[in-house]
């Protein structure tokens, strides 16, 4: 995993934000990146698809990211991965954390041939809110260890937003609503916030 102190992203940049619903989302995590480095010369492309699992991920890497040029990549996928056969996703094949691990390093591998060199990795976020908490409970686990070993493995800075979550939850002892989401899994305007500060810390360029 890289911890470099230098900044990730300079003048000139273009990083592909690829993601699912989280990232899709029309007021995002991605509009503060872009408010933020805009200014520094750094284009932030949003390209995030509801619903998404890294498998179909791979499906539009080449027009969703490759075909785009960018010298950067930032995944965020996994919420989708690890809903585990409830709900709306009943009928889907599971996709386990090796699966989704093995995933995330093709989706690095591919985009390395074609000659991007610099990527980075958020996990599923800590824990469900609400009535997601009380369908899907620690599902999101595994599947933030293994963005980690998939971040260790090819070299992409580590983005740990789970933890930035898990810390603002302590910040309020006792609550047991919604504290960062809408409805439990889909981000509101804090919890948005939180992503692109932990996003800004980890790329240094939170100034």
């Amino acid at each position: 995993m890289i911890t470099d102190d230098k900044p990730w992203l300079a003048k000139q940049d273009k990083v592909i934000c690829f993601g699912d619903s989280l990232t899709a989302a029309t007021s995002s995590y991605v509009e503060i990146l872009q408010e933020r480095l805009g200014p520094r010369g750094i284009t932030v492309v949003k390209a995030g698809r509801d619903g998404d699992k890294t498998p179909w991920a791979l499906t539009r890497l080449n027009a969703d990211v490759i075909d785009q040029k960018p010298t950067a990549v930032s995944i965020f996928l996994g919420t989708n991965d690890a809903h585990v056969g409830r709900g709306r996703w009943a009928d889907e094949p599971k996709v386990t954390p090796e699966a989704y691990r093995c995933n995330l390093v093709w989706i690095i591998h591919l985009c390395r041939l074609s000659g991007i060199k610099k990527f980075s990795i958020t996990p599923p976020l800590w824990r469900y809110e609400g009535d997601l908490w009380l369908e899907y409970g620690d599902s999101l686990v595994p599947y933030r260890f293994a963005a980690r070993e998939a971040a260790d493995e090819m070299g992409a800075r580590f983005v740990p937003a789970d933890v930035a979550f898990e810390q603002e939850w302590q910040k309020h002892p006792g609550h047991s609503g919604l504290l960062l989401t809408v409805d439990g899994g889909h981000l509101n305007a804090e919890g948005n916030r939180v992503v692109a500060e932990a996003t800004l810390k980890t790329w240094n360029l939170a100034d």
